[in-house]
C-alpha cells in the first residue's frame, strides 16, 4: 500500500473516530447513543475489521462519557458485541457488494439483530428483567444509527464510494 493510500485510509479513519465521539455525546439514555453510525459507515467504507474496531471504541467511549451506567463488565460485553455486530455488518457488505439493496437490506437487518435481540440474552445474567427496559431505546438508536449511516453512504459521490484508497489488501 503506497504512502498515499495509506494516508487517506488514516485520514478517514481518524474521521470516523472523531465522529464516534462526537456521536458518544449524543444520548438517547444512558449510554445508549449515536456512537455507531460512524462505525456502520466505516464497517461500509474501511472494511469489518476496521468497523469492528470502531464500534468497540464508540461504545466504550459512549459508556465512560456517561460514567459507566451499567457496570464496566456491562458495557465490555456490550463493546464485544458492537464489535461482533459491526464485523459481520462490513463482512457481508464486503463479501457480497455495497450497493445492492438486497444485500444492504440483508446487512441491515443482521446488524440490528446482532446489536440488539441477540444482546438481550447475553445481558440477562448481568442484568436481569431490566434489560428488558432497555430494548426499545435500544432498538431506536441501532435502527436510528443504521439508517443515517446508509443515508450519508448513499449521498457519498461514486467515486468516493470506490476509491482506490477503500479497496482492502
Amino acid at each position: 500500500m503506497g504512502d498515499s493510500v495509506r494516508l487517506k485510509r488514516i485520514v478517514l479513519a481518524a474521521m470516523l473516530l472523531a465522529l464516534c465521539v462526537v456521536g458518544a455525546n449524543i444520548k438517547i439514555m444512558g449510554s445508549i447513543a449515536f456512537d455507531s453510525m460512524p462505525a456502520f459507515l466505516g464497517a461500509i467504507l474501511l472494511g469489518p475489521w476496521f468497523g469492528a474496531f470502531l464500534g468497540v471504541f464508540g461504545h466504550l467511549t459512549s459508556a465512560a462519557l456517561s460514567g459507566f451506567p451499567l457496570t464496566l463488565p456491562v458495557h465490555l460485553v456490550v463493546g464485544f458485541m458492537m464489535g461482533v455486530c459491526m464485523f459481520v455488518f462490513g463482512w457481508i457488505r464486503q463479501k457480497f457488494g455495497k450497493d445492492k439493496f438486497g444485500i444492504i437490506l440483508l446487512s441491515d437487518i443482521v446488524g440490528y439483530i446482532i446489536n440488539t435481540p441477540l444482546e438481550v440474552p447475553l445481558l440477562y445474567p448481568l442484568l436481569k428483567g431490566a434489560i428488558f427496559a432497555l430494548f426499545v431505546p435500544l432498538t431506536v438508536a441501532t435502527i436510528f444509527n443504521i439508517v443515517i449511516a446508509e443515508i450519508i453512504y448513499a449521498f457519498l459521490p461514486k467515486n468516493m464510494k470506490h476509491a482506490s484508497f477503500l479497496r482492502s489488501n
